[in-house]
């Protein structure tokens, strides 16, 4: 069983060119691994808070920069955005419901040890705030968000998962050692990763509000309470609404944003394309997604 880490500093680009990120590589499992790192040019010395954005299935993680815009984000508030690339750019997630897992060496993908190898490495180097480190993932990358919200809650502070139920297999696995603060955000005429959840043929997806209340009783959560998002654009014919629950043990909370109408898209003041709209659905543009991510991560530490 391959478990030896070794880790290569090289330089890549930042989107649009604005300013160097790192690649860090490493190899586990046998098989060299890598993270792009995303440190605003104004960040402060010493150890940052830390956000690892989680790529969907066959996206690319400068695609899901893009789309996801979590640099912005991370200029802005000070923080570090680490993107690391799954094999085949597949999360393994733990049992299938589709297909099966990518394998490294005969072995199936091991991600949660490799993200917990990004943690160790930018926690020992002193770059990141071992309180503040939280997991964002979007379609299949929510399915590992969920993944690491219930393997490592011990090592994140919060996890968002967007566009993704957990599957029946992942609620049976999920033993977290504490309360996780969890945000979650969903469109419900999502046809790829559909809201009301839906039978693959090796398990189950289960549907998005069964996903919120196995996570309501984990945490605890007492209270409920829900309003509308203020309206920005006629034009866009959804709309969201937030539900928020507290009263949770050890003083978490859970937020979710329902996109009444959405599609498999997260929400974001940039606009669809034909094309974009056609493939996944509409786009919701009350709220920046990443925004209001780190709006939710920034109240807790571990």
């Amino acid at each position: 069983m391959f478990r030896t880490a070794i880790l290569i500093l090289s330089i890549g680009y930042a989107l649009g060119g604005a300013h160097a990120d790192e690649v860090l590589t490493f190899t586990h499992q046998g098989v060299a691994r890598t993270a792009t790192v995303h440190a605003p040019a104004d960040l402060p010395a010493g150890p940052a808070p830390v956000v690892i954005g989680l790529h969907g299935r066959h996206q690319s993680v400068a695609s899901l920069r893009e789309w996801l815009h979590l640099d912005a984000t991370a200029d802005r508030e000070r923080f570090l955005a680490v993107y690391p690339e799954a094999l085949e750019l597949e999360w393994n997630y733990g049992r299938p419901i589709v297909s099966p897992m990518p394998v490294a060496n005969g072995e199936t993908v091991d991600d949660v040890g490799f993200i917990r190898l990004i943690i160790d490495n930018l926690v020992e180097s002193k770059r990141a705030d071992p309180a503040h480190i939280y997991i964002a993932g979007v379609s299949r990358g929510g399915l590992m968000a969920y993944t690491l919200a219930c393997g490592l809650a011990d090592r994140i502070a919060a996890a968002a998962a967007a566009i993704t139920g957990m599957t029946d297999y992942q609620r049976e696995a999920c033993r977290p050692a504490r309360p996780v603060p969890l945000m979650v955000v969903a469109g419900t005429n999502d046809r790829t990763q559909m809201y009301d959840g839906w039978l693959g043929p090796l398990g189950r997806l289960m549907s998005v509000p069964e996903t919120l209340e196995f996570w309501r009783v984990q945490n605890g959560c007492a209270k409920q309470d829900g309003r509308d998002v203020p309206h920005r654009e006629p034009s866009d014919t959804t709309r969201v609404w937030l539900i928020s629950w507290t009263d949770c043990r050890d003083g978490v909370r859970m937020q979710f944003y329902r996109v009444n109408g959405g599609g498999h898209q997260v929400p974001s003041f940039a606009r669809n394309s034909d094309k974009e709209t056609k493939n996944f659905g509409s786009r919701n543009r009350d709220i920046e997604t990443a925004d209001e991510m780190w709006s939710f991560f920034k109240q807790f530490s571990r």
